[in-house]
């Protein structure tokens, strides 16, 4: 999904009226499934009722029943960095193509709150979606990095 500066403007407002900071899932990364679909989706939460979709939707949707990831709270930003990295983050990959094993929602989830877009679900065929071994996109966290320096370097790591 493509986004104009508008829709992406329109979006960081979004974001901006849904977050709730005393929410213990502010600025975090959860995932959640949709069954019967097999995948897990990723995204940012916002408040206890709302999440960021970092996959096809690229907007705020309520979704109460999501899980923490688990294992990055050591790499993890502060939420408040992590809210500030998607709202960067929306300007920069807003006309990327979404595809389920190169770049999703695991993938753009993860570098807005880790500084890693790495996806493990695509890692298991990482050399057809032209990956890193770890499941990693190849540019997207350079990219990113580059896009940072330029606008909010206290958002880089």
């Amino acid at each position: 999904m493509s986004l104009s500066i508008e829709q992406i403007e329109k979006r960081i407002k979004e974001v901006e009226c849904f977050v709730v900071p005393s929410s213990s899932r502010y600025g975090r990364l959860l995932n959640w499934q949709n069954p019967p679909d097999p995948f897990w989706h990723y995204g940012i939460g916002l408040s206890d009722t709302h999440i960021f979709d970092t996959g096809r939707g690229l907007c705020p949707f309520e979704r109460k029943e999501a899980k923490f990831v688990v294992g990055i709270d050591c790499i993890a930003f502060e939420p408040e960095q992590t809210i500030e990295r998607l709202k960067q983050a929306l300007y920069v990959f807003a006309d990327w193509e979404y595809t389920v094993p190169g770049w999703n929602c695991e993938h753009f989830g993860r570098l807005i709150a880790t500084d890693r877009p790495r996806c493990y679900q695509s890692r298991p065929i990482w050399w057809l979606c032209n990956l890193t071994t770890k499941g990693d996109h190849k540019t997207a966290h350079q990219v990113f990095r580059d896009y940072l320096k330029k606008v909010d370097p206290s958002l880089n790591r």
